[in-house]
């Protein structure tokens, strides 16, 4: 885990030299429409250009806002997980709910507790970028015997899974959750929005707390 200076040097090159050329083109793309006013086929296309240039922007700042806000990386990271959803709200205007259950363990294990973070900020992430939601809860509660379960749902739009094959995204959630010994899965309806269940151990993540 790069250090927090290293993180924060990186975010201001990327801001720097990347998120301000970006925005100077979409300014310039602007320009150059006014001058192809009736020009129907030209205007299409460069719509479709910033289109892709602002979905390439959003990701950046979200990029830059995980570079600047690392999780503290105490043995409680997840008192971190209020504030992340509360930047999501603030930065996207979903409702973002956060319900903790009893039972939930108090201490948790740094490097267990940080991948199930990411997981769920890479959830979050996922319901505002392709799900369109305007809903998202995030669990956290014990389940089964011995278990316990964090639950990212949404109220977007959802996909078919067959023939979908995993991004980059969700390639990473199930890479964390492997090393961390907890289950992934991903439910999601057409039309009737998307959930992700981490299932892990109890030891696996709150080790001799009971």
């Amino acid at each position: 885990m790069a250090s927090t200076e290293v993180r924060n040097a990186l975010a201001r090159e990327l801001h720097d030299r990347v998120a301000q050329a970006l925005t100077s083109i979409l300014v310039d793309l602007e320009v150059f429409k006014r001058e192809q006013a009736g020009q129907d086929t030209i205007l299409t296309r460069v719509d479709s250009v910033q289109g892709s240039m602002r979905e390439v922007l959003s990701s950046l700042r979200d990029l830059l806002n995980d570079l600047r806000t690392e999780p503290s990386g105490a043995e409680s990271v997840f008192a971190d997980l209020p504030g992340l959803v509360g930047s999501f709200t603030r930065r996207t205007g979903i409702e973002t709910q956060l319900i903790v259950h009893p039972g939930w363990p108090a201490q948790t294990r740094p490097a267990a507790a940080y991948n199930l973070y990411r997981i769920a900020e890479e959830a979050l992430m996922n319901a505002r970028r392709h799900g369109g939601a305007t809903l998202v809860r995030v669990e956290l509660a014990p389940v089964g015997d011995g278990d316990l379960r964090m639950r990212i749902t949404d109220n977007g739009r959802g996909f078919d899974h067959e023939g979908t094959t995993d991004g980059m995204g969700t390639i990473g959630m199930r890479e964390r959750a492997v090393l961390i010994g907890a289950r992934l899965r991903i439910n999601s309806v057409l039309g009737g929005g998307t959930s992700v269940h981490v299932t892990l151990p109890r030891a696996a993540l709150a080790g001799g707390d009971s």
